[in-house]
This record gives C-alpha cells, sequence and structure tokens, in this order.
C-alpha cells in the first residue's frame, strides 16, 4: 500500500512539474486551489506587512526626528525625507479614506520602527506597494484620486512628522499587522527575542475585522509536497492523511505555538509560511471525501504590536492617536 501511494504521488507530482522543468530547481511551493481566498486590494484593506526584524537595544538614545530615513527599496538604497516616508508607509498599508488618528497612529508606529533600526535601512518594495512606495506608483494606483488622497496624508504626515514613539527614551521597535486573533501576540513567539512593550494586549475589535476567519483548502499532494519541502522523509509520512497533523498547541494570545506533524514538532510561524497562511492562527482539519486539507486562520499577519482594524475601531470611538500607540505598545511614550 504505502509503495502504492508513493507511486501515485510520485507520477502525480511530475505531471505537476513537467510546465516548470526548464526553471532552476528551488523548493517545491504549494498551489492553493480554487477555494483559496483572494486577498483584498490595499486601497480597500491594510496589505501584507514585510515580515519586521526587530533590532538589537541601541547603544545610543539620541536620535534624529527630522532625519531622512534610508530605506532598501527591492535591493536599491535610496533616502527619502521623513513626510514622504510616513505617506509612503501610511498609503502602503492602510486604505486613505480611514479615519484620521488611525493613520497618525501608524505613521508614527513606523517612523518609530524605521529610527529603531539604528541607521539600518528600512526593508521594502515600492513597485509592489510593499511596506513604503512613491508618489509616481500611487499616482498610477490611484489615478484620478490622486491628488485628494496624497494631500490628505501629506497633511497628517505634517501633523505627526515630529512625533517618536520612545521606550525608555529611545525609538521603540513599534511593529505593525493587520489584525490579531483577539490579542496581540508576544514579540519573542514571533521573533525569539522579547520585547517588554511587546508583550501583547486584548485587541478585541480585530474579530470585525474583513476576513478575520478565512480558510485555505489544499490537496493532500500539495500538503506531501511542502511536508516533504520543510525536510520530512517520505518514509516520515504515513499512508493515511488523516493522521499527518496533530493537536496543535495554542499560546495565550491564540496562536499556534507548536504542532505534530508526522512525527515531528514544528512552530506555528514556520509552519503559517510554509503554507502561506495569513496568520499562525490557525487549525488544520482533513476532509476525506475530498482527500485535502482546510487550513482556518484567524487574523492576518504577525500579530505583534499595533493592529491597524484594532486601531481604526479605536479612532471611531473617538480615541486619539497617542491613545491608540499607548494601548497597543504599554509603557511607551510619544516624544515631539
Amino acid at each position: 500500500m504505502r509503495k502504492t501511494l508513493r507511486r501515485a504521488v510520485v507520477l502525480g507530482l511530475l505531471a505537476f512539474a513537467a510546465p516548470f522543468a526548464a526553471l532552476p530547481l528551488a523548493k517545491p511551493a504549494a498551489v492553493p486551489e480554487a477555494s483559496a481566498p483572494v486577498l483584498p486590494d490595499a486601497v480597500d484593506a491594510p496589505a501584507a506587512t514585510p515580515q519586521p526584524v526587530l533590532p538589537a537595544v541601541p547603544e545610543s538614545r539620541s536620535f534624529d526626528a527630522d532625519a531622512p530615513i534610508l530605506l532598501n527599496d527591492g535591493g536599491e538604497e535610496i533616502t527619502v525625507s521623513v513626510q514622504e516616508f510616513l505617506i509612503g508607509t501610511a498609503a502602503c498599508e492602510l486604505p486613505p479614506d480611514w479615519p484620521d488618528d488611525a493613520v497618525l497612529a501608524q505613521m508614527a508606529a513606523a517612523h518609530s520602527y524605521a529610527l529603531s533600526l539604528g541607521g539600518a535601512a528600512f526593508t521594502c518594495n515600492s513597485a509592489q506597494c510593499a511596506g513604503w512606495t512613491s508618489a509616481e506608483v500611487l499616482r498610477a494606483r490611484w489615478g484620478g484620486d490622486f491628488a485628494a488622497y496624497y494631500s490628505r496624508l501629506a497633511a497628517l504626515a505634517d501633523e505627526v512628522s515630529g512625533a517618536v514613539l520612545c521606550w525608555d527614551g529611545a525609538p521603540a521597535a513599534a511593529c505593525y499587522h493587520s489584525s490579531s486573533a483577539g490579542q496581540t501576540e508576544a514579540s519573542q513567539n514571533v521573533w525569539l527575542t522579547a520585547v517588554p512593550y511587546l508583550q501583547g494586549v486584548a485587541s478585541p475589535w480585530d474579530a470585525d475585522a474583513p476576513g478575520f476567519e478565512t480558510s485555505v483548502t489544499y490537496s493532500a499532494e500539495q500538503v506531501y509536497t511542502i511536508l516533504t519541502g520543510l525536510g520530512l522523509d517520505a518514509d516520515e509520512i504515513p499512508n493515511a492523511p488523516a493522521g499527518w497533523f496533530g493537536e496543535g498547541v495554542l499560546d495565550s494570545a491564540g496562536y499556534v505555538a507548536q504542532i505534530p506533524v508526522c512525527g515531528q514538532v514544528f512552530t506555528g510561524t514556520r509552519l503559517r509560511s510554509a503554507f502561506s497562511l495569513r496568520s499562525a492562527a490557525f487549525t488544520v482539519a482533513y476532509d476525506a471525501g475530498e482527500n485535502a486539507f482546510v487550513f482556518t486562520t484567524h487574523g492576518y499577519g504577525h500579530g505583534v504590536g499595533l493592529s491597524q482594524y484594532g486601531a481604526k475601531a479605536m479612532a471611531e470611538d473617538g480615541k486619539t492617536w497617542q491613545e491608540i500607540l499607548a494601548w497597543y505598545f504599554p509603557g511607551c511614550k510619544v516624544v515631539e
């Protein structure tokens, strides 16, 4: 039976790989089936932010809030003014018509994070509108609405350009994401480094965010390919797919801390990356009739720091951008 299953899987994989035979070999990647969600455009919902890197503890607490920002834009280093940076990050992360205080909180968080890098470049891809983008890209993206949207963001950038969120006098690594699983995640559960102001807070508003619960389906063959790409040997994968995934262990914020897979234990963040899931707050169910696995996620993003949908809800409730930042980054203070 085992040999028969392996033979069928191999033949299926060969048939799938045939159109790509001339391409360089790479780690196998799964292609979600038709039931996979279509992610919303950044004009309608926050875009997926590139995974940030937590900076080391700063050696100096001095900083210049007006200093130009160094960017690594798709491999090319460029420098932009603070205003250009605030406009470009906000335009990538939020719809341009969101409440003022949600946008201001996002701008201050991005500026603080960039300064916390201590001179290292802020990673982005302007062409893909990921992390930061330019006025030229936004002109093409927004069309006839460009002038109105850009002037609004420019006015908000002027209002908050001198504000920096600080912890103990140094710029805070103010990470952000689209929506949490209902409570933001602790930094050490994503990057192994515990940061005092990134230990997670309640964010109940996220449950009302569009696409808060989303399911994606992978065939058993697709999952098999991904598992072997993760290093599992074919002999470690049982014949019966129903037994491939065990019960996941959740952390206090509701994200998968670890989950057994075919006798090995993987972190939720590693499986989130391997299966291109919206978040590490997920469950896995096997559908025997379809011979497929359904991954159901809650929230969108790494879950650490500012929840953008939480910020939107707080702003709509009358909270100021300073109050929003104080909620998501406890103990930090805005220095202007």
